[in-house]
């Protein structure tokens, strides 16, 4: 009698599900991760297993979290008496203050919630080795740019102030099944023990940035007016010797720092 078929598994659009299924980039992406035996993994959306069981040869545990209930009781079949834990959640809400320290994250992470999750991360970096992951190519290439550039924005000086970020290689979209319509990335982010640009007030210095970058066709001066008087604006300029009518692409991480250490004085 022929066995009854397993039902074919669907991927989850709403999930931001597309599987790693080239064993070429698996290997790149683990040589790349620079694992030793002693290395304990966070593996942010496991899907197949397709990285978790390189990394399981690789390192001393496995803690990978995976959001669909399908997967994960597959991946609790496929990892069982192995150091590889599988945890239903959704990596959004996963309590990372319970993460042993210090850990490595990897992840090819869904598009449609990378930047929350990047945030996440970043919140918790006191805890972490050092976080390797996929996102698409345009995502990456935000998290990159340097001023003068089109990607430039919040988000590069958001990852940039609190970390140094390196493009491994690029990844076509028909690594993955279904494939994306977009082409993808491999990075790394190390995480800096003290930024290179200290910052008297974090929560403002971003407000600062976001104002910037939420009017980037406007000049500096415009776009900041909101937060405080042009006079106060000009005097703050002037004494850190910024041109008021450059505009957000055109200053650097640094020059963001100095203007929200200077107005952190004028509160």
């Amino acid at each position: 009698m022929n066995q009854p078929r397993a039902p074919r598994f669907i991927p989850k659009k709403s999930l931001g599900q597309n599987f790693l299924i080239n064993p070429h980039i698996r290997d790149k992406m683990i040589a790349a991760c620079h694992l030793k035996k002693e290395d304990m993994i966070l593996e942010i959306g496991p899907g197949r297993g397709v990285l978790t069981e390189p990394l399981a040869q690789r390192v001393k545990s496995v803690l990978a979290v995976e959001t669909d209930k399908r997967l994960v009781d597959q991946l609790q079949d496929q990892f069982k008496n192995s150091p590889v834990e599988i945890v239903h959640a959704d990596i959004l809400s996963f309590p990372f203050e319970t993460l042993p320290a210090p850990i490595k994250i990897i992840g090819n992470l869904p598009y449609n919630i990378a930047t929350p999750i990047i945030e996440k991360v970043i919140r918790h970096r006191e805890k972490i080795d050092s976080f390797y992951l996929t996102v698409q190519l345009e995502h990456g290439l935000r998290m990159l740019a340097a001023p003068h550039s089109k990607d430039y924005g919040s988000l590069s000086c958001f990852v940039q102030y609190y970390a140094k970020v390196k493009k491994i290689f690029n990844i076509k979209n028909t690594a993955f099944a279904p494939p994306p319509k977009v082409q993808s990335c491999f990075l790394e982010i190390l995480f800096y023990k003290d930024p290179p640009f200290q910052a008297d007030n974090d929560v403002l210095l971003f407000k600062i940035i976001r104002q910037a970058f939420g009017h980037r066709r406007k000049t500096i001066l415009n776009s900041l007016s909101g937060m405080r008087d042009k006079e106060s604006l000009h005097e703050v300029f002037t004494s850190l010797n910024i041109n008021p009518t450059l505009r957000a692409e055109n200053l650097s991480l640094r020059d963001y720092v100095r203007i929200a250490n200077v107005m952190s004085n004028l509160e």
